[in-house]
């Protein structure tokens, strides 16, 4: 019997270089069709009708969300729309055609659901989202307004990595394009239903090692790690299952000071749960370690539990994003 489609889904924020990934891997599998998705926002320069996606109207959106002609759909810049035509996505599985597109982390959690069994999700980021600032500016036509919501935008979905099958970190176009290529005619190969001499192309989906890291403020002090020379912040390894992660955090913390916490960090009326002020990617795949950094405080009755100890600001190496908050205060 021969093979469903494939959907592959590449995840992760804007300007990460989802799309420069895409174009050279059609070209290399040649029958590997973009998905083209629904949305409200303007046609980009090189973009066509139908190709990339369908360019709608409010109006004519709206019409397709109440007919559930989209698997999906959703709020993702301002006031753009974007949908998953539920039709092309039922009809290329059936017919064994497999599908790429670039679909937002919310989106892409509800296709999963609606087809586990044919998709690949495979999230792109650089290593550093200190780039994706430049990245984007660089696209042109784009205000600093909307520089800064995509880039807060991006903490929300840097959240959603450990979700996803692969990741791919894009430093070197080159190599992330050859990385996106070998996943692909991985999965291909996974379904095979004789495998044969394709069976050296499969490799293991990648393993995500993430924990919460806290930066733990009391009036002018932090919490660290008694006696540690580095001063090594409050640090608990999560699984991929994990409620949300403010929530996560606050509990934890909360039973290792056995007092209130406070997670300072801005809510997003899009989203039921806080975005993380910083993430780090510790190792390259396929062994996976992300640190997902959050802002917290205390009272100032609160003691050090064993083990730890209340150190000056002044004495403490913290981060950029740090002391950037302080000085948004």
């Amino acid at each position: 019997m021969p093979r469903q489609g494939i959907l592959f889904i590449l995840v992760g924020p804007s300007a990460a270089g989802k799309n420069t990934l895409m174009k050279p891997a059609q070209a290399h599998f040649g029958d590997l069709d973009q998905l083209a998705t629904m949305t409200t926002r303007d046609m980009r320069v090189g973009e066509q009708q139908g190709r990339e996606h369908w360019f709608v109207t409010h109006q004519e959106f709206q019409r397709l969300i109440d007919t559930d002609a989209l698997v999906e759909y959703q709020n993702v810049h301002l006031d753009d729309f974007y949908g998953t035509p539920r039709q092309t996505v039922e009809e290329a599985i059936a017919k064994g055609r497999d599908l790429i597109a670039d679909i937002e982390f919310l989106g892409a959690s509800e296709i999963l659901d609606a087809y586990a069994e044919h998709v690949v999700l495979i999230f792109v980021t650089p290593s550093n989202l200190d780039i994706l600032a430049e990245r984007i500016e660089h696209r042109g036509n784009v205000t600093p307004e909307e520089v800064k919501e995509r880039l807060e935008r991006a903490r929300f979905e840097m959240t959603f990595a450990p979700q996803c099958h692969y990741l791919i970190l894009n430093d070197s176009v080159d190599d992330a394009t050859e990385q996106l290529q070998r996943i692909i005619a991985s999965e291909r190969a996974r379904r095979q239903d004789t495998p044969g001499q394709d069976a050296h192309d499969i490799i293991d989906r990648h393993v995500f090692h993430c924990a919460l890291v806290a930066i733990v403020q009391q009036g002018e002090a932090i919490l660290g790690r008694a006696g540690d020379p580095e001063f090594a912040f409050p640090r608990f390894a999560i699984d991929r299952d994990t409620a949300p992660l403010h929530q996560t955090l606050r509990r934890r913390l909360e039973d290792m000071l056995g007092a209130p916490v406070v997670i300072q960090a801005e809510p997003d009326r899009r989203f039921d749960f806080v975005a993380p002020n910083d993430v780090t990617i510790t190792s390259p795949p396929p062994e996976v370690g992300i640190d997902y950094y959050f802002k917290c405080s205390v009272p100032a009755s609160v003691p050090a539990p064993d083990g730890w100890d209340w150190r000056s600001m002044a004495q403490v190496a913290l981060p950029p994003w740090f002391s950037a908050t302080m000085s948004a205060r």
